[in-house]
């Protein structure tokens, strides 16, 4: 751990602002009206992970084809959120360098991911 002691540092004002709406139709509409699509991962990746779940399923506790398949699962998986990870990096990356001062709202996603019939905010990231 690194510490030290800094002068005042007095920022220039903020030129540009931007307010962000988080949202399931668009991820992101910002205060100037731009709005990202949301890429929808999980919803597009649910075909190939179906066989895979239920390959998992079908073996039997503890063998080494379910360890397989299981891995196999995981890497599915972990593709989907690599692939949300990268478009939150990608639209944060943008606005860092677009704007000055960014401020979202305060939402609760934790309360909204427990109506199971809201996928679309779990599939946002």
């Amino acid at each position: 751990m690194f510490s030290c002691e800094v002068e005042d540092i007095s920022l220039p004002p903020s030129q540009a602002m931007m307010g962000g709406d988080l949202g399931i139709k668009y991820l992101l509409v910002t205060s100037d009206g731009k709005c990202f699509d949301p890429q929808k991962s999980l919803r597009n990746a649910e075909r190939l992970l179906q066989p895979l779940q239920r390959a998992v399923s079908r073996k039997k506790k503890g063998s080494r084809r379910r360890k397989k398949a299981v891995r196999r699962l995981a890497k599915a998986h972990e593709k989907v959120a690599n692939q949300r990870r990268d478009t939150a990096h990608k639209i944060s990356h943008h606005m860092v360098n677009t704007y000055d001062l960014l401020a979202f709202e305060d939402k609760n996603a934790q309360g909204l991911l427990k109506n199971h019939h809201l996928k679309s905010i779990a599939d946002a990231g």
